[in-house]
């Protein structure tokens, strides 16, 4: 399925909506025409609508633009870009976390040991 539709869909049930209108309704410069190319895959989201979407479920929205990205990608060379720099950035943050958490577990095993010999 695509990317821009899914979003969507899953926009249309976090409002609890039965109806394309609805999702119409509270997306700015967006159609049922719009809905209904994207449906087809004749059309994608805009980065603002996607923005949009993502703050009102309140979900970040930097992942959702490169899905986004790679969905209107022409070439298959740039979709596999856009893949990678996804892949990239997803190592970078679970390298910051493991730093993060070593740093944590550092700092708070010394002080444990001291509160307990008080």
């Amino acid at each position: 399925m695509i990317f821009s539709y899914e979003l969507t869909q899953k926009y249309k049930a976090f409002k609890g909506y039965s109806q394309d209108k609805q999702i119409v309704a509270d997306i700015s410069g967006f159609t049922t025409g719009n809905l209904s190319d994207i449906k087809k895959g004749r059309r994608h989201l805009t980065a603002n609508q996607v923005i949009f979407i993502c703050n009102e479920m309140g979900i970040d929205f930097k992942p959702a633009l490169i899905e986004l990205a790679k969905e209107k990608a022409k070439t298959k060379e740039e979709k596999a870009a856009w893949t990678e720099v996804a892949k990239k950035i997803s190592a970078a943050c679970v390298a910051g976390l493991l730093f993060l958490t070593a740093s944590i577990t550092q700092v708070q095993g010394p002080l444990k040991r001291i509160r307990h010999s008080l």
